[in-house]
């Protein structure tokens, strides 16, 4: 009796040729999820990796500025010296050449 009771709520295969096609839909929807995945996975991992270059690039310049401060400020005060002076003669040249002509103006002639 209790196995006809059970052989009651359960429920009959319909079409055994339905469910392989089912199950073999299925299975190739898991394949192309799985290399979808794959290719996210990877292209994840490629992305971190861009991601910390310039995080690299910034910290190491950030130690290399520590370790050489004074030979960077040397040579930053060294060429902003060098532009100064280079300014200052071509506006000194013009600034003397103004104040002979003006002079000699002034001067009396003979």
């Amino acid at each position: 009796m209790e196995a006809g009771v059970l052989n009651a709520h359960m429920p009959k295969p319909s079409a055994p040729a339905a469910a392989d096609s089912q199950l073999t839909e299925i299975l190739e929807l898991l394949r192309r999820m799985d290399k979808r995945d794959r290719l996210r996975t990877w292209g994840g991992f490629f992305r971190s990796i861009l991601h910390l270059i310039p995080l690299i690039i910034i910290i190491w310049s950030s130690w290399y500025a520590f370790a050489n401060w004074e030979t960077l400020l040397k040579e930053v005060s060294k060429a902003a010296a060098e532009q100064s002076a280079a300014i200052m003669q071509k506006q000194g040249n013009g600034i003397s050449k103004q104040l002979q002509e003006q002079m000699q103006k002034l001067m009396p002639k003979e």
